[in-house]
């Protein structure tokens, strides 16, 4: 239950830290690593050790390609790498497929709002469409799709409401 308190009321913080600048504090995210760390280690000893280890290191595999190629900031992977710190790699398995799902119909909804998601779906099939003919043409840049503070989208935001959705719906493996 603790856990759940404290991974809560950090979730709350990383809503209005993201929401507002676009930005998770490492402040936050180190110190969740590090209760989940210390929590696990006194509650379930050296099992409990290796399963933050496990649950950090699935955390932040999860979101390491798309850090890398610039869709999203360092802090995301950080509090995705926090919570499996502190709920195991099955939980942040789940709060990441349950964020992504949750992020996908947030972009849709953006992309409707913005009057782009008809541009975006025939971009996206154009580039396809030059892959699959080994077309060695410019890609179509996808601008309305990009990542980041013009777009509008805090993908802390997103894995905090996959963290809620396993609470309420579970995991769904």
């Amino acid at each position: 239950m603790i856990r759940n308190l404290i991974l809560g009321a950090a979730v709350a913080l990383i809503f209005y830290y993201d929401g507002r600048y676009r930005r998770i504090p490492n402040k936050i995210t180190f110190s969740l690593i590090i209760f989940g760390f210390i929590f696990n280690t006194i509650t379930l000893g050296l099992s409990g050790l290796t399963a933050s280890l496990l649950g950090l290191i699935i955390g932040a595999a999860l979101l390491l390609v798309p850090y890398l190629k610039g869709g999203l900031g360092a802090g995301d992977v950080k509090f995705l790498a926090a919570v499996g710190a502190i709920l195991g790699y099955q939980f942040v398995t789940a709060a990441f497929l349950y964020g992504a799902v949750l992020g996908g119909i947030w972009s849709v909804v953006v992309l409707i709002r913005r009057g782009s998601l008809w541009i975006s779906v025939k971009s996206i099939l154009y580039n396809i469409l030059i892959k699959l003919r080994g077309g060695t043409s410019k890609s179509v840049p996808l601008k309305t799709m990009s990542a980041g503070k013009e777009w509008g989208f805090p993908y802390g935001i997103v894995m905090g409401l996959g963290v809620f959705a396993v609470w309420i719906l579970g995991i769904p493996f």
